[in-house]
């Protein structure tokens, strides 16, 4: 094995950090905030339901979309915002990755992936829940 160790967390392990995330969080909602308008808010009045719904709808409305496309050959200009796939092999999930940009076609790169240069699960040495808290401690000092 390399001279990295290569750690995970086991179940039991998820279990105690979650328990840690859970009690800390209880401690950070113990924050009282005030609803109340006077003299010294900087809001003079309270949005209602309906000017929050509006302004959602409003942001959502505004956004712009990515479309993909699958096609045979590149058009010969396309569409902005829009990704056009072209079939490369017998694998039905690769694609060629294309975009139109300023007036040129701009190949992306494959949708295949490649995972060998990750860590499998047999390679890995779980943490110990002692590991976990001296983890939790470290990053807490800072």
């Amino acid at each position: 094995m390399a001279a990295a160790i290569k750690k995970a967390i086991e179940k039991d392990g998820l279990i105690y950090l979650l328990g840690w995330i859970t009690n800390e969080i209880e401690k950070a909602s113990q924050i009282n905030i005030s609803t109340e308008i006077d003299e010294d808010s900087t809001n003079q009045q309270v949005a209602g339901a309906k000017a929050v719904y509006d302004l959602v709808k409003d942001a959502i409305a505004g956004l712009t979309t990515i479309e993909m496309i699958v096609v045979d050959d590149l058009p010969a200009e396309g569409e902005p915002l829009t990704f056009y796939l072209i079939k490369v092999s017998d694998d039905p999930e690769t694609y060629s990755q294309n975009i139109y940009i300023d007036g040129e076609w701009l190949t992306l790169g494959s949708t295949q992936v490649d995972l060998s240069g990750y860590w499998g699960k047999d390679e890995l040495e779980f943490l110990t829940n002692t590991e976990i808290q001296e983890i939790i401690d470290e990053v807490m000092e800072d």
